[in-house]
């Protein structure tokens, strides 16, 4: 029997230390908002040094943290969540989050960790042996599912769930990417994959395109992966070099999904958003990338002319799956938007934060929920 929902929570999973940068926004006012531009890859063979620049910052600042995005009475406490406690000396490294579950690692350990937040009930599950070498050292990206998205039938129990780690090799200008799954179902990890991709690549979050294909977790200039988790497949996807006007940064680029659930990219410029979608050519070949629509997001969201005319780019700060929804910052405020209706929502304490989107749905009566 389904039970009653009470509410519906919104918030970004992210570092203490990027919260603490996100308040800090918020007094500084809007001028502080642009980090520094994007350089440009070099004409030399010096590529490592600039692949190291890219990388995101080890989140040595703390433990994850929650930061609710609705403004109240909706804004659910973050205490009504939680993630495992960090082990006395190690780190939990949280990589992501899908249908509820959290994914975190425990690089130390060799594990991984897959919690529903609002019940902080988990599994833990052993690397897979080959992801083992070197400790571990080049296992640091994942990606998690589960069954039953969106609520339906939730008893707060982990739903059957597969994870998916990803350790990357990087030798001689190209970088091998093994992939391997694990299914809560058979308690087991499948065979590794691997395919060989650019070196020069970037972090890129992963979009679950119809029901079983991951696109995304790497973004070179002209290209991203695709796991196909039926066919237990991993290849890559040529993108739409026309539309890259400026060095690849993914708080300018993300991997969406289009109306019909297929694979979609939205690259944003300045205060401008376009949106990309695949489609097959009339002889159901290989699929070729169509300009579906451009959203101007300064008149979207009827933004007065001294923020136009400042000048201050919008960046990305994530995707929400559950609503296809893009959260955008501009220098007046934080604002998701959800690409096919185009209808907005303002979000709050999150003008600098780094981190993922997360939705859930909380249930009345619900004991094993925090503050109540």
């Amino acid at each position: 029997m389904l039970l009653k929902l009470k509410g519906f929570a919104r918030c970004f999973i992210g570092s203490e230390c990027a919260a603490a940068a996100s308040a800090g926004q918020t007094s500084a006012g809007p001028s502080s908002l642009p980090g520094p531009a994007p350089v440009s890859l070099p004409d030399n063979d010096d590529i490592l040094r600039e692949i190291l620049l890219r990388l995101p910052p080890l989140p040595d600042c703390g433990r994850p943290v929650f930061t609710p995005t609705l403004a109240p009475p909706d804004c659910i406490p973050p205490e009504r969540f939680s993630l495992p406690e960090q082990p006395a000396g190690e780190r939990l490294f949280f990589l992501g989050c899908r249908h509820g579950p959290a994914l975190l690692i425990n690089r130390r350990r060799l594990e991984a960790t897959v919690c529903d937040p609002p019940t902080n009930r988990k599994v833990t599950v052993a690397y897979p042996p080959e992801f083992t070498a070197d400790n571990g050292a080049h296992c640091f990206r994942g990606a998690v599912l589960s069954s039953g998205a969106g609520g339906d039938g939730y008893d707060g129990h982990l739903r059957p769930f597969k994870v998916i780690l990803i350790s990357t090799h990087i030798d001689d200008g190209h970088a091998s990417v093994f992939m391997c799954v694990y299914e809560s179902g058979t308690g087991k990890w499948g065979n590794t994959i691997s395919t060989i991709i650019p070196s020069y690549l970037f972090n890129l979050p992963n979009v679950l395109v119809g029901d079983a294909v991951l696109c995304g977790f790497f973004l070179w200039p002209d290209g991203i992966l695709e796991l196909d988790l039926d066919r237990h497949t991993l290849g890559t996807i040529q993108i739409p070099t026309s539309s890259i006007h400026h060095p690849i940064d993914s708080s300018l680029f993300r991997v969406v999904q289009t109306q019909d659930r297929g694979l979609g990219l939205a690259v944003l410029s300045k205060l401008s958003i376009q949106l990309w979608g695949r489609k097959a050519d009339s002889d159901g070949g290989v699929a070729g990338w169509v300009l579906q629509k451009t959203v101007e997001v300064d008149k979207l969201l009827s933004l007065p002319p001294s923020m136009t005319m400042a000048n201050v780019p919008a960046r990305i700060l994530g995707y929400d799956e559950d609503s296809n929804a893009i959260h955008v910052a501009t220098s007046a405020g934080a604002y998701a938007v959800q690409l096919e209706s185009m209808q907005f929502t303002e979000l709050f304490n999150v003008y600098r934060i780094s981190g993922h989107p997360y939705t859930s749905f909380y249930t009345a009566g619900f004991g094993n929920l925090r503050g109540r």
